[in-house]
């Protein structure tokens, strides 16, 4: 399972392409649950800016999410919005220790 925590996916290869999208992740045992906490895009990022368009929270169930995802480790993962554009590669945060 994902740990809990901020994900960010960035892309900084030129300024037309650029974005950082930063969300908070939880998984249980039927789905994922996304909370947008940051998003900064020019022109890219477009399928992550849809899928948050209604609301700053969505739940992609895990049997019928209609979205691609691929778990490469409990602190990164890709997703393919809608399963059309780019896919975007989260990687989890390190947390600031005090």
């Amino acid at each position: 399972m994902l740990k809990q925590g901020i994900y960010r996916a960035e892309n900084t290869d030129n300024w037309l392409d650029s974005y950082t999208v930063r969300m908070e992740v939880k998984e249980t045992e039927k789905a994922y649950i996304f909370r947008l906490v940051d998003f900064q895009s020019r022109y890219s990022a477009v399928h992550i800016e849809t899928l948050f368009k209604k609301s700053k929270r969505v739940v992609i169930r895990k049997d019928k999410g209609g979205h691609a995802m691929r778990k490469w480790s409990d602190e990164d993962f890709t997703l393919y919005p809608f399963q059309a554009g780019i896919p975007y590669y989260f990687k989890k945060e390190q947390e600031e220790s005090t």
